[in-house]
């Protein structure tokens, strides 16, 4: 047989095609990027140029879709849109002959739509990308506490990948710590720190830093907020949650920084406040304003800066929780407002919003913080989490007297949990404790009072995910159904009493067919030990209700009497002492006697 030189060149190009796919090896991810309601970004990086392959479905081993990208590269980016929202959808990776990964952990969940109100959770780290053992302990005890249930995304306080924030020293002290497990089905949300622009002043004005290579991030409100044209700051709505993640480092034009309050990170971030409407409002980035952990707010430029001018425009905002690293400690403020200058002159009587501890435990003075929606100047909880890798150190006057709790001997993360209108954010430290929490809740102890047509139902629903408590036998339920007889005041309350709803209903007693009249039957022995007798208007079928007072159903009986009197046995209900109501329906009309059990 002869070959032609074509056919020669032919078969050399796909050996060597195929040679090169045989040898492709996955160097880092997968992992996550610009997750919205329908698209997510899924990027990795192999050893060698190939295509880029993802496939999915919603059973492992079972894909129905093929996302394909032909050109040759090692560093792979595949967006997957027209994705269903709140939808988990398994993966894989590869190219078009090699699989690299796919398994029952490479997943995701698209998000709700924005302002769905489901439970989210979060996980938060600071300062974590050094290599450590704090930082392994700092992880495994989150992928304990969170088991199998899913993070909706992972948020990146700066300081990712120390020293300096190199491409090998992302691989070692970022991607390799975290790709085999949580990595592989969280979407990222990152902020840089100075680490990771190598403490180097002319990358903090070039921006040409590895961080802008590996993440991908919204510039053009892809994932909801304004847009801000750059990758250095930006923001995304999950749900009803609005975060932010800002650049306290990097430099723009004319050297502006994050604290000068004209520059155009800050121009955007007032433009992005003002137009959010979600429930919640969440800002983060690199250096704290209140810290006396590794870093010192109160000596050092960077910090000082950031608390005298960028904290007097989130107070303008309903801003609700600001994250921040840097400093290697756990800190955690109390509800605070107006506090701008040095720790010195801190003044609890002045600056803080809420006294309590907000532990939400049953302690004393521990009852949840308590905002309302769109509230300016409604205080702000300051968290310094920088200990999620590098541990360690204090300054003169630790702790800042602005916090409620701060630890600086053991590393931890942050567990954000959101739903509807309750947020619970924890501390769970390296050894697998949660050392400190709060709870924070809008719009809650309602008063409200509602009109009801007599015969009619109504839905009741306290202001709270979380426990409930009736001034109704045995109900505990966030939501209740009731159909009060007369004019009725319900009250729900949480386990520890410390919030309360009340709902006052006034019962109109026309029915539309005819007035009822009250006093039409009659009731005999009133009050009663054991069977009562009722006298009705008249012969005939008749349905008969006892209830309490408040109008829960005890007993039903449905008659046909051919009298004027029917018997009505109280004993054998076990009724406690007090007043119960008969009422008595023909259809047409309704009667209402109370009876008093003795």
């Amino acid at each position: 047989m002869k070959w032609s030189f074509r056919s020669m060149i032919l078969v050399l190009t796909i050996t060597c095609c195929c040679k090169l796919y045989s040898q492709s090896s996955l160097l880092r991810g997968p992992y996550l990027q610009l997750g919205t309601s329908t698209s997510i970004i899924v990027k990795w990086k192999t050893s060698v140029p190939t295509d880029s392959q993802v496939k999915i479905g919603f059973i492992p081993g079972n894909y129905f879709r093929t996302t394909e990208i032909s050109y040759l590269t090692s560093d792979h980016e595949v967006l997957i849109d027209n994705l269903i929202p709140d939808t988990k959808y398994y993966y894989t990776i590869g190219s078009v002959g090699q699989l690299l990964q796919g398994d029952i952990d490479n997943y995701f969940t698209t998000y709700p739509p924005p302002g769905v109100e489901r439970k989210f959770r979060f996980w938060i780290t600071g300062d974590c990308g050094n290599g450590s053992s704090n930082q392994q302990q700092v992880r495994d005890q989150y992928i304990n506490y969170a088991k199998n249930q899913s993070t909706d995304g992972w948020l990146l306080l700066g300081d990712n990948a120390y020293s300096s924030g190199l491409e090998s020293e992302y691989d070692a002290n970022f991607f390799a710590q975290y790709q085999g497990n949580i990595m592989k089905h969280t979407v990222l949300w990152p902020a840089p720190g100075n680490h990771d622009y190598s403490n180097n002043a002319s990358l903090q004005k070039s921006k040409a830093i590895p961080y802008y290579d590996l993440f991908t991030l919204p510039t053009l409100a892809e994932a909801g907020g304004i847009s801000s044209y750059t990758e250095s700051y930006y923001s995304y709505n999950i749900g009803n949650i609005h975060f932010i993640s800002l650049d306290s480092y990097g430099e723009e034009s004319l050297a502006d920084r994050l604290y000068d309050t004209l520059s155009p990170q800050v121009n955007w971030l007032k433009k992005d406040l003002s137009s959010n409407y979600q429930t919640w409002s969440i800002v983060y980035w690199h250096h704290p304003p209140y810290t006396k952990g590794s870093h010192d707010s109160d000596t050092e430029d960077e910090l000082v800066k950031i608390r005298e001018n960028l904290l007097r425009i989130l107070d303008r905002y309903d801003v609700d929780l600001v994250l921040c690293g840097h400093s290697h400690s756990y800190e955690r403020s109390k509800l605070l407002k107006g506090h701008y200058d040095f720790s010195s002159l801190f003044d609890e009587t002045k600056f803080i919003e809420n006294s309590s501890s907000a532990l939400y435990d049953g302690t004393t003075n521990s009852c949840p913080y308590i905002k309302k929606s769109f509230q300016k100047g409604g205080g702000i909880v300051y968290i310094v989490a920088g200990s999620a890798g590098q541990i360690g150190g204090t300054t003169a006057g630790f702790p800042h007297p602005a916090m409620f709790y701060s630890n600086r001997s053991i590393g931890g993360s942050l567990i954000l949990e959101a739903e509807k209108n309750r947020l619970d954010l924890k501390w769970l430290a390296a050894d697998g404790v949660v050392r400190d929490s709060f709870t924070m809740m809008k719009d809650v102890g309602l008063k409200k009072s509602m009109n009801l047509f007599y015969g009619n139902s109504i839905e009741l629903t306290a202001s709270w995910p979380g426990t409930h408590l009736w001034n109704r036998k045995n109900e505990m339920s966030q939501s209740i159904k009731v159909s009060p007889v007369i004019d009725t005041v319900y009250v729900v309350q949480d386990n520890f009493k410390c919030l309360t709803d009340t709902y006052e209903i006034k019962v109109d007693r026309v029915t539309g067919l005819s007035n009822p009249l009250i006093d039409a039957i009659s009731v005999f022995p009133n009050p009663s030990k054991g069977a009562i007798r009722i006298r009705l208007p008249h012969p005939g079928f008749f349905k008969v209700e006892l209830t309490d007072i408040s109008g829960q159903v005890i007993s039903t009986k449905q008659v046909n009497s051919e009298g004027l009197e029917i018997d009505f046995e109280l004993q054998e209900l076990q009724l406690k002492h007090g007043i119960y109501l008969i009422n008595v329906r023909d259809g047409m009309r309704s009667w209402l006697k109370k009876v008093v059990v003795e």
